[in-house]
C-alpha cells in the first residue's frame, strides 16, 4: 500500500484504541479511502456496505447493496411461492456477516482483539439500529436492524435482527445477526 494509505490505516489503528461510535465511523470512512487509493475498493464488499449505510439512507449506486436487496426480492418471491426461504435467508445473513467484516479489516492491516471486536460491533450497531436503508427494488422498500434486549440476555452472541418493509407497507422480521469471537 502507498504511504498515504498506510498513514490512513495507522490513523485508524490509533483511533480504534478507544472503540466507540465515532471511532468506528471514522475507521470505516478512512479505510475506504485507503483501499480506494490503492485501487482495490471492490475487494471489500462488507466494509463498503456498512460504511455506505452509516453515511447514507438512500442507496442506489452500491453494487454490493444492489445484490443484497436483489436477494431480498428473491426471498419475497420464495416466500410467496412457498419455497427457497431458508437458503435465501442464509444468503442475506452472509452478506452482513461480522466475520467477513473483520476478515476484510485484517487484510487491510487492522487487527482487533476479541474484546475490541465485540465493542466494534456494538458501536456499529448503535449507529445502525433503527437507521433506515431505503431501496427502490421490486418488493423491498426499506431495511433496518432492530434490537431486542431480551434476546441479548438469552444469547450473548445476538446483536440485532433484520426488519424489512415491503412496498405494500407491511413489515416483517428477518434473521438475527450474531457474532462469536
Amino acid at each position: 500500500m502507498s504511504s498515504y494509505s498506510q498513514q490512513l490505516i495507522e490513523g485508524v489503528n490509533k483511533a480504534l484504541a478507544n472503540v466507540n461510535e465515532v471511532s468506528v465511523l471514522y475507521a470505516l470512512v478512512q479505510l475506504t479511502k485507503a483501499v480506494q487509493n490503492c485501487g482495490t475498493k471492490h475487494g471489500f464488499p462488507t466494509l463498503s456496505l456498512y460504511r455506505d449505510w452509516l453515511v447514507h439512507t438512500d442507496l442506489d449506486r452500491n453494487k454490493r447493496l444492489a445484490e443484497f436487496f436483489n436477494q431480498w426480492d428473491e426471498i419475497i418471491v420464495g416466500i410467496s411461492n412457498g419455497k427457497g426461504m431458508l437458503d435465501a435467508l442464509n444468503k442475506s445473513q452472509e452478506a452482513l456477516a461480522f466475520g467477513h467484516l473483520f476478515a476484510e479489516l485484517e487484510s487491510i492491516g487492522v487487527n482487533l482483539e476479541a474484546n475490541k471486536k465485540y465493542l466494534f460491533i456494538n458501536a456499529l450497531m448503535k449507529n445502525l439500529i433503527d437507521a433506515p436503508l431505503r431501496w427502490k427494488g421490486e418488493h423491498v422498500k426499506e431495511f433496518r436492524f432492530t434490537f431486542d434486549e431480551k434476546r441479548k440476555q438469552v444469547d450473548s452472541s445476538y446483536f440485532c435482527h433484520m426488519q424489512i418493509q415491503l412496498k405494500t407497507g407491511h413489515w416483517f422480521n428477518g434473521p438475527e445477526l450474531h457474532y462469536n469471537s
